[in-house]
């Protein structure tokens, strides 16, 4: 599951986040219920990942 800059698709859905509009296609709906977009900036690189909402690693 990747993630990028996209016009909206027929099988995507509109989130609405504070001041961001995130798609979602229909295959994903069911693992991003669970998860928080959050974004990172280390030595290894920067860019947003998703995160269980436990906050556990997998």
């Amino acid at each position: 599951m990747g993630m990028a800059l996209d016009a909206p698709q027929e099988n995507e859905e509109i989130f609405k986040v504070d001041s961001f509009e995130i798609l979602v296609n229909d295959d994903a709906k069911p693992y991003a219920s669970s998860n928080v977009l959050d974004y990172i900036n280390t030595v290894e690189g920067e860019g947003f990942i998703l995160q269980p909402e436990s906050g556990q690693c997998c």
